[in-house]
């Protein structure tokens, strides 16, 4: 009986540490594709905080031929932003967006999540260099740009 029950407790064990280690593997890819910018405009503090989800390997990340961004803004302390956004360009070029809800495959792809944020998918055609500039006007006063690097292929 004792061994039955060992058995069972390493079987359970291992099938959980391959679960975990897929985990850590995809948080630490989406990590290193992760850009903040603080910007502050009449004292008030505005933060971007964007991942571009191309490069890691996960089921939930497209396979389309876009370019696919998440990204959560935030206004003041800690609180989240939850108007439309203006106009989102990538590398000169216009890019789509739309809110994700709250149980969005997406978000199992961020490093950090908060349950009280509003994250956007954004997405635009492929583009082929390298670096990609990820421009967002959020109104006429506030525009972000975050700067992505591709893994080289």
């Amino acid at each position: 009986m004792r061994f039955l029950i060992i058995f069972f407790t390493l079987f359970f064990l291992i099938g959980c540490r391959e679960n975990i280690t897929e985990n850590i593997v995809t948080k630490n890819q989406a990590i290193t594709k992760t850009k903040k910018k603080e910007v502050t405009i009449d004292g008030r503090r505005f933060l971007a905080v964007g991942t571009y989800l191309n490069d890691i390997s996960h089921p939930s990340t497209p396979k389309d031929d876009n370019e696919h961004f998440i990204v959560s803004l935030y206004e003041g302390d800690e609180n989240p932003y939850q108007n439309p956004l203006k106009e989102v360009f990538l590398n000169e070029e216009p890019a789509y967006w739309e809110v994700l809800e709250k149980g969005d495959p997406f978000l199992s792809l961020l490093p950090l999540f908060n349950a009280w944020g509003y994250y956007y998918h954004i997405w635009a055609p492929k583009q082929y260099p390298d670096e990609m500039q990820l421009d967002i006007k959020i109104d006429e006063e506030r525009q972000v740009s975050l700067k992505f690097q591709k893994d080289p292929k």
